[in-house]
């Protein structure tokens, strides 16, 4: 995102439009995230931009025609992402305005975990989060979700081995006239009765809650490792994997999935 005053590109339009979907997995010693990206650009690229000085190394996703960041992970372990929401109006009075370029670069640059991020985020005006809410899960296991009601900031915690977001209000899950969300109720009966591999696991309930032609790509971080997992068009024979180690080193540099996916 190229400021704090911008929407990210996936709340432009109505969020029952373009649904995504967030979770995080968590059994044992596992530390699984994943995500679809719901949207109608068909230029989405992954970004990596090494460490420099103070900055943390970071891998971001987004579409080269917009340029707005839709989420990433950091080389400390710090993932998010997020999915728009019902519109809440928030009460800004006492934060910071926020005069750098990248909001959402800026803090994954930054910060090492969630709580580096929490309080990152409470300092200063983020008119987004009136439209979307914020998943963040680092290597502690923990998670949380960002977001807004009646008129300030809210925080859900993980408070068992998976935390699941769509598109309501995690708050209150009728506010702006949300009906049942099929895929939230869908990934959490996976991860409940979750057996066997992890990933694997993780892998089934992206593929059980794919919006089709309208899923750009998905993805499945382990944070534990830095690996990464990526899904293009709901193509869920063919992925693209890297560690995110490896590709910093290899300097900063961009991939378009439509030329990984040929």
């Amino acid at each position: 995102m190229k400021r704090a005053a911008l929407l990210f590109a996936f709340v432009m339009v109505s969020h029952t439009m373009f649904p995504c979907l967030i979770f995080v997995f968590t059994p044992g010693n596992h530390i699984i995230v994943g995500n679809h990206e719901d949207w109608t650009a068909r230029d989405a690229r992954i970004r990596f931009i090494p460490a420099e000085k103070s900055k943390l190394g970071v891998v971001v996703f987004d579409f080269e025609s917009e340029g707005l960041i839709q989420g990433g992970m950091n080389s400390a372990g710090l993932f998010f992402d997020g999915t728009a929401t019902p519109f809440v109006p928030m009460d800004f009075t006492g934060k910071e305005v926020f005069k750098e370029k990248d909001f959402w670069l800026t803090l994954l640059q930054s910060c090492h975990s969630i709580q580096e991020a929490v309080a990152f985020i409470d300092k200063y005006q983020v008119p987004e989060l009136e439209s979307v809410h914020l998943l963040f899960a680092d290597r502690s296991g923990q998670s949380v979700i960002v977001g807004a009601y009646d008129g300030k900031l809210t925080y859900t915690w993980k408070n068992k081995p998976f935390q699941v977001l769509t598109n309501f209000n995690i708050v209150d899950p009728e506010y702006g006239g949300e009906q049942p969300c099929p895929r939230f109720a869908t990934a959490n009966s996976i991860l409940t009765s979750a057996t066997g591999s992890p990933m694997e696991t993780a892998a089934t309930v992206l593929k059980q809650t794919t919006q089709g032609a309208l899923t750009v790509y998905s993805t499945l971080f382990d944070l534990t490792t830095g690996s990464v997992r990526v899904y293009y068009l709901a193509d869920f024979s063919r992925t693209l994997t890297f560690n995110l180690a490896d590709e910093l080193a290899k300097g900063g540099h961009d991939l378009l999935m439509s030329k990984q996916f040929r």
